[in-house]
């Protein structure tokens, strides 16, 4: 019986280290270096693109397909937008807005487009060549 109590003491007072005490303040952490409490600068994660930033719009012509394939593209009026196109043949990309933009795409070339639209409303942006359509553009007020 005397083991048990002596046992039974030694774990409470074991248990009891990790704990802390009101009055002395909390009980001491492992020390192992984080973000947090190094002293040394953490390396900048990379920068998140701003919310007014724009919207970019891939785009990707090969052997006679472009991607994407007419899907919505959601902006708001006035806010920039960024055509990334590279393609394996000669294209004219048209965006049907007011005033229309045309760009000129060379085989084996990436051409990179940036614009705006004022006014609100569905715009195509179309590969004239292929006769298809890349994207809606959905313009918010």
């Amino acid at each position: 019986m005397k083991l048990a109590i002596t046992l039974a003491a030694s774990v409470l007072l074991v248990a009891g280290c990790g704990a802390s005490d009101p009055e002395s303040g909390p009980a001491p952490q492992p020390s192992t270096p984080s973000a947090a409490t190094s002293s040394e600068p953490s390396p900048d994660p990379a920068p998140e693109p701003a919310a007014d930033a724009g919207a970019v719009v891939d785009i990707s012509i090969r052997g006679g397909e472009v991607t994407p394939k007419g899907g919505r593209v959601e902006v708001e009026a006035g806010q920039e937008i960024t055509l990334r196109i590279t393609s394996d043949a000669d294209e004219e990309i048209h965006v049907h807005s007011d005033p229309e933009h045309t760009y000129e795409v060379t085989a084996g070339e990436s051409v990179t487009e940036s614009f705006t639209i004022d006014t609100p409303g569905q715009v195509a942006v179309e590969a004239h060549h292929l006769d298809a359509t890349i994207v809606q553009l959905v313009v918010r007020p």
